[in-house]
């Protein structure tokens, strides 16, 4: 009579054997195996191995999204607890045998909770925890328009090499992303832009309601031409997007009211100082009452022209300019309002003709009513100071 048949350990496996085996139940192992044993090895190994608990929780695990080598192992712990031969596991989920074992004594010392976890242990990094730190401290300071470029950076400093991609992948775990930067007024002062929001824009954005109406004025001018956006296109495809002359464009002169949102708008040839004192008007007559309306407002050349001087100086005129800081267009709320009139309506978006464009931009303020959700939380009173840093390319 024949002996027990022999157990196949990986080495004894033959080369088509051994490729049908997942890779980590080869080299990853949670604990040290003890010897190999032979078929007789599903006595103690198989069948009423889970707790009743226990087995539920695996089946109603193996109907969700779980990482593969975690279902792999309750695959072959439902399957062993079902009465099948350790030998006999292995070869249905193309495993070996010792991987199956192993399963077995991990539910045994840890139970589920050391089933479902992942020990892995990555590598030691090429860098040193203060290298990390160096590199992190001149990414933080430069702009590398290129992974390459970072290499270099770090065979030169730390005289160690990387590829590209070994190095893309170092820059996500520090937390880095690829993107453009923000492009700002170089004279932009984040500490002047800081302490006019606490001295003044605060305090009359507190005080502002019926009774002491507060604007923030501007205008925007979209041009008859293509505005790309970002958006979802498939991978390796170009998607083109018309784009006309843009010779000619749209003059929109707006004021919008805090602390609830209401839009006053117009349309003009040109914003001059003759159109900023027509808006000033329109304000006025919309609040009768009140004794003084505040604006804020840019410091473009209009805003300061002798005409505006004069008006506002006028016995009766009960405008209020307050002037933002130079080069601070952050703090003008109504800036948040243009970039969502093109979001949603010029974006990614070819008119063939002049009118349709113009129908477009009427459309979006004819319903504006329908955006005050998203117009509501665009524009709050939080503000964005810019001009803190600036690194420079290298």
């Amino acid at each position: 009579m024949a002996g027990p048949r022999p157990a196949m350990t990986v080495r004894s496996m033959s080369r088509y054997q051994r490729a049908l085996v997942y890779p980590e139940s080869v080299r990853i192992r949670c604990g040290v195996f003890t010897p190999p044993v032979g078929w007789d090895s599903l006595i103690g190994m198989s069948g009423a191995i889970l707790t009743a608990e226990d087995r539920a929780h695996l089946l109603r695990m193996m109907r969700r999204q779980t990482p593969s080598p975690v279902h792999r192992r309750m695959n072959a712990l439902l399957l062993l607890d079902d009465g099948w031969a350790v030998e006999r596991v292995a070869v249905a989920l193309f495993i070996d045998a010792e991987t199956v074992r192993e399963h077995r004594r991990l539910y045994q010392t840890s139970g589920i909770a050391g089933v479902e976890r992942l020990t892995y242990e990555g590598s030691e990094p090429a860098l040193s925890r203060e290298q990390l730190t160096a590199l992190e401290r001149e990414l933080d300071s430069r702009l590398y328009m290129t992974a390459k470029a970072v290499c270099e950076f770090a065979r030169r400093t730390f005289e160690v090499g990387y590829t590209p991609n070994a190095m893309t992948k170092l820059l996500k775990r520090l937390g880095f992303v690829y993107k453009m930067p923000k492009c700002v007024p170089a004279k932009a002062d984040a500490a002047v832009q800081q302490r006019f929001v606490e001295q003044t824009l605060a305090p009359l954005m507190a005080r502002a309601d019926s009774e002491n109406p507060l604007y923030f004025v501007d205008a925007t001018h979209p041009s008859y031409t293509a505005h790309p956006g970002h958006g979802w296109i498939r991978k390796g495809e170009t998607r083109e997007l018309k784009s006309n002359h843009g010779r000619v464009n749209v003059n929109i002169n707006g004021a919008l009211r805090w602390p609830d949102r209401m839009v006053v708008h117009r349309e003009a040839d040109k914003i001059t100082s003759a159109e900023m004192i027509a808006l000033f008007r329109q304000l006025e007559a919309s609040h009768p009452l009140a004794t003084a309306i505040r604006v804020v407002l840019d410091n473009a050349r209009y805003n300061h022209s002798a005409a505006i001087k004069a008006y506002v100086s006028a016995d009766g005129c009960r405008i209020r300019l307050v002037y933002l800081p130079a080069y601070a267009p952050n703090l003008n709320l109504i800036e948040r309002l243009w970039w969502l009139f093109k979001r949603k309506t010029l974006y990614n978006q070819h008119f063939p003709t002049f009118a349709q464009f113009k129908a477009a931009v009427d459309g979006f303020f004819s319903n504006i009513a329908s955006y005050h959700d998203e117009i509501r939380t665009l524009i709050s009173g939080a503000f964005h100071f810019i001009g803190t840093q600036n690194p420079q390319a290298p």
